[in-house]
């Protein structure tokens, strides 16, 4: 039973990029603000020290402007790969963002293929599929940065990592 939930929510939240980047046109202030005031935020920890752990040692992955396979900061990736060695039971999801530039459809498959590629290239360097329960593009949705000018938008093409329990 438990499966069955967590398959229908995996679904659920898959399926979820596109329908919210068909349905939205701009998301509002309060939106923007409830987002850029949660990512300023520590994550919590509800699962434990491991999560905890995992959240203080996982790093964000930057990426330049339209870029999707070299990251502005590949010594973080290459940090996250040895912490995730160390620690071979902890799973998690690949969560893809772009900035507000360009088109929302574009930010949204760009978005994909940089949460694909950091999946792709933790695999390629030693961490087995199985412990990385999906990997999702998210678009423009979720800002970092509200603002539009390139200081910004810099701050929101990114991948981040979010612990998941087993």
């Amino acid at each position: 039973m438990t499966r069955h939930i967590l398959l229908l929510a995996l679904l659920c939240l898959g399926s979820a990029p596109l329908t919210l980047a068909q349905s939205h046109t701009n998301l509002s202030d309060a939106d923007v603000s409830f987002w850029v005031n949660h990512w300023s935020q520590p994550p919590v920890a509800i699962f434990g020290p491991e999560q905890e752990d995992f959240n203080r040692n996982m790093q964000i992955i930057l990426f330049p402007y339209n870029d999707h396979d070299d990251p502005s900061n590949p010594d973080a990736l290459e940090s996250n790969v040895q912490w995730l060695k160390a620690h071979p039971n902890v799973h998690f999801y690949v969560d893809g963002y772009a900035s507000s530039r360009g088109d929302e459809t574009y930010n949204l498959v760009l978005s994909q293929r940089r949460a694909n590629w950091v999946k792709n290239t933790l695999m390629s360097r030693g961490i087995s599929e199985d412990r990385i329960k999906v990997a999702v593009g998210w678009g423009e949705l979720y800002p970092v940065c509200p603002e539009t000018n390139d200081a910004c938008w810099s701050k929101n093409r990114l991948v981040r990592f979010q612990y998941s329990p087993n």
